[in-house]
């Protein structure tokens, strides 16, 4: 699940992430997440530092804590250094392109898999 209020980066991540074989279900504010996220169980989510009306970083730090991989996307540095709880990895998205941020998501669901 990608939860992300901007648009054009919304598109752009998915249409990456379907291309390399991921289903993506796409969230623009916490409370669309939540309802998503109990019907769907997704095993990663991708979630902006910032939404419209709550934290990104709240909904982060529950989906860690539901047994979500969760991948903080922020321009803040200080999220970024210092992510919720449970938070996988956290990506500065001003420095991360769709090509990175599909690699970060392989990596982690191929370490989640490790005996």
């Amino acid at each position: 699940m990608l939860v992300e209020d901007d648009p054009s980066i919304a598109e752009l991540y998915s249409m990456k992430l379907r291309m390399d074989g991921y289903t993506v279900h796409l969230a623009a504010d916490a409370t669309t997440a939540d309802v998503i996220f109990q019907q769907a169980a997704p095993q990663v989510v991708c979630v902006d530092s910032r939404l419209p009306g709550s934290s990104g970083r709240g909904s982060a730090e529950r989906f860690a804590g539901a047994g979500a991989i969760v991948l903080l996307l922020t321009n803040d540095q200080r999220s970024y250094e210092n992510p919720p709880p449970g938070v996988a990895r956290s990506l500065l998205k001003s420095r991360t392109n769709p090509g990175q941020l599909s690699f970060a998501i392989a990596q982690l669901v191929k370490g989640a898999r490790r005996p």
